[in-house]
């Protein structure tokens, strides 16, 4: 199974721990090794910050234990997933099936289609708001609100917004939505919303908690990236965060094709489509340069589900409403 693609986690307190024996004395080589998880905590010092691999098992009675797991939300469980990425396929050809959920009879293109912030939950207070240029317009209302009020709006004619200093910030747990409405003149021609929350104070500190323990191991800064702080944030579906580490790695200089295909499945998360595109052709230019087989087949059949996907999406676009 193809589990860089079907990653997710969740962090769980709980009586569930791999055995020493699965971990401590028969880890896997690190060049065979299919990860599925980490400890991040436990009882028994010699077991913290292990990797876990598909093949272990696991065992409970071992109290004290904070395991990130990577596994299919759907199956609520940390443990290797016998499941297929053909059977998958047939439900949804990309990694993200929440994407698949919510663009299902939607249109291929949203303009002006926002972009940032990424998702739908956040840690930042005062985000930063952008949207992809219309042509022919020439300003954009921007509306700030709840689902149901109105609470700020602002005209531009670029396609970025600064959260403004003379609003209050947003409060965690509340649901805000923006319209952004593109007018070429006086006459609105497309428009686009967005709805997202600030993460629960509680979320936030279990999410810097975790930060906290992976960033103590120590990790290969990469495999930090694309397995750990990437699976840590998803697990809070704080999709902003898991982006800014990647690209933050690929400004750094890395050339691990794995860092590109994971940023190319969080780009499918968040509508960006072409963007997703170009990193998996990277990921696969990488993985071929490296000689990288295992690598090189994961981009392969990321770009090939995006590739059928898009071949479903009707060729339209909505109009401001």
């Amino acid at each position: 199974m193809n589990l860089a693609k079907q990653t997710t986690l969740i962090l769980l307190a709980s009586q569930i721990i791999w055995p020493a024996s699965a971990v401590a004395q028969s880890q896997p080589k690190k060049e065979t090794c299919e990860p599925i998880g980490r400890i991040l905590k436990a009882s028994q010092q010699n077991l913290v910050g292990k990797l876990l691999c598909s093949g272990d098992q696991i065992v409970s009675q071992i109290s004290g234990s904070f395991v990130l797991c990577y596994f299919n939300p759907s199956e609520q469980q940390c443990r290797p997933k016998k499941q297929t990425r053909d059977s998958n396929l047939k439900k949804c050809p990309l990694p993200s099936r929440s994407f698949c959920n919510r663009r299902k009879g939607g249109s291929r293109a949203v303009k002006p289609r926002i972009i940032t912030p990424y998702g739908r939950w956040l840690l930042e207070p005062r985000p930063q708001f952008s949207w992809s240029a219309v042509d022919g317009a020439t300003r954009y209302r921007f509306e700030f609100g709840s689902p149901r009020k109105n609470l700020w709006s602002k005209t531009t004619t670029s396609a970025f917004l600064e959260y403004p200093d003379e609003h209050a910030p947003l409060s965690p747990g509340n649901r805000y939505k923006v319209n952004v409405i593109a007018y070429k003149n006086e006459v609105p021609i497309v428009a686009d919303s967005s709805i997202f929350r600030l993460l629960k104070t509680e979320d936030a500190k279990d999410l810097q908690q975790m930060i906290g323990l992976i960033r103590s191991f120590k990790l290969d800064p990469d495999r930090e990236a694309y397995l750990d702080l990437n699976a840590a944030y998803l697990s809070k579906g704080v999709l902003d965060e898991s982006i800014k580490v990647l690209e933050a790695r690929i400004q750094a200089g890395s050339s691990h094709p794995e860092i590109f295909t994971v940023l190319a499945e969080r780009f499918i998360d968040v509508r960006l489509l072409d963007e997703a595109r170009e990193k998996y052709l990277k990921a696969m230019q990488l993985a071929k340069s490296q000689n990288n087989q295992v690598a090189l087949e994961k981009a392969q059949a990321g770009l090939q589900a995006l590739d059928q996907y898009q071949s479903q999406l009707p060729d339209k676009t909505n109009g401001a409403q």
